[in-house]
């Protein structure tokens, strides 16, 4: 926490890499600090404009011991947040807090957008629609022009011209009059039917792509990977349980106590947090005797009642990844399906997937097993194991 001085503009002493820095204020600041408004502590953004570079470098390293060595300034800091210490931060260096204090100032400088008709003009070209309208166009064109041909030729002849409706109606009745032209139709739509019928069976409850709309607007591309946070410690089920658990509220407020506003929707997403939980942003406490409200997540990803699928199974004693089922979650603003999941996609997974016998106490008895029976060297597979039978995932 900084206090508000007076203090020399060093911005431009400050030599370092924003990108860095970025990453670092994300991971060790943004939990009490923004550049532009106060949470937990003051905004930052303007901070190396209120000290110098060589108090900021020794209050983040450790404001306690900047305070033991009778600093004024530190001392007053301490007072004014009733006592309320930053910890320190001993593991960064001297370059690193650099950095920080470069992102601080980069960060808090308003970006011009330049609007321009390129990315308007890229897109219109990507989009084939209207050369698609234009060859349809001409097609009937030449069909048009086709019939105007036939019906001079016909007048050069003396013959009396015809309509294309008449001409397609004699088509018509003469083809339905030969059997074999019959028979061949019958067949054709015999098969085109039984075709799409066998697709569109195989796709019951097959959902890849499903995206519902959810109550609150929630990034896994922000969460999951700008801010790299470990899936599990939200969905902490799939470690140790069958079921990947919905998180509670109780678990996004570990982290929105403190992080009040969003880089993208600001306060109107996380606000909903708040009205499910009864937190009072303003005064940073919980509201007393409030009724919470569940928060009512879609579910996406469903497997039929007759299939087991165990998630500590896969996740901690196969060390399957997350991404493996469900995707690139890290990219996903919103979370769809990913995989088919259907019987033949497990199965091949289960063909395909090695065994992680190495530094895995799972196996550790098994794998010696594995090792008399199919080699040392052998590629050790879920199927060699045994999951290809009915009863591992059918009971």
């Amino acid at each position: 926490m900084i206090l508000a001085a007076p203090g020399r503009a060093l911005a431009q002493d400050i030599e370092g890499d924003a990108a860095n820095g970025k990453s670092i204020f994300n991971s060790q600041c943004a939990a009490c600090h923004k550049l532009d408004k106060k949470v937990v502590g003051p905004a930052l953004g303007d901070v190396t404009q209120r000290r110098s570079t060589e108090w900021l470098v020794s209050w983040i390293k450790d404001n306690a011991a900047l305070r033991a060595s009778g600093d004024a300034d530190a001392n007053a800091i301490f007072e004014e947040f009733n006592g309320s210490a930053m910890p320190a931060f001993p593991q960064l260096s001297e370059q690193d807090i650099k950095d920080v204090l470069v992102y601080t100032i980069e960060g808090s400088t308003p970006v011009e957008v330049e609007t321009t008709t390129e990315t308007g003009a890229a897109e219109a070209e990507a989009d084939n629609t209207v050369y698609l309208y234009i060859l349809g166009v001409l097609l009937l064109f030449m069909v048009v022009l086709l019939a105007r041909v036939k019906n001079t030729l016909k007048l050069v002849k003396g013959q009396p011209t015809t309509t294309m409706l008449e001409d397609a109606n004699v088509f018509t009745r003469t083809a339905l009059k030969n059997p074999r032209v019959v028979t061949v139709l019958t067949i054709f739509i015999a098969v085109v039917f039984f075709q799409q019928l066998y697709v569109n069976l195989m796709a019951v409850n097959v959902d890849a792509g499903y995206q519902p709309s959810q109550p609150i607007k929630f990034s896994h591309e922000l969460h999951a990977g700008q801010n790299q946070i470990d899936c599990n410690y939200c969905h902490s089920g799939a470690r140790k349980s069958k079921h990947s658990n919905i998180p509670s509220a109780n678990v996004c407020m570990n982290c929105h106590m403190y992080v009040s506003e969003g880089p993208k929707y600001g306060t109107e997403e996380i606000s909903k947090i708040y009205d499910a939980v009864g937190w009072d942003a303003e005064k940073g406490a919980y509201i007393e005797d409030y009724e919470q409200k569940p928060i009512k997540w879609v579910r996406i990803h469903k497997l039929p009642d007759l299939a087991y699928f165990n998630h500590s199974q896969h996740v901690t004693a196969g060390q399957i990844k997350c991404q493996t089922c469900h995707g690139p979650v890290e990219e996903m603003e919103e979370v769809y399906q990913y995989s088919d999941l259907t019987m033949g996609w497990c199965i091949n997974c289960h063909r395909e997937t090695k065994v992680q016998v190495e530094s895995n106490d799972y196996y550790e008895e098994m794998h010696a097993k594995l090792k008399e029976k199919y080699g040392a060297d052998a590629k050790v597979t879920v199927e060699m194991i045994g999951g290809l039978e009915c009863g591992k995932c059918h009971y």
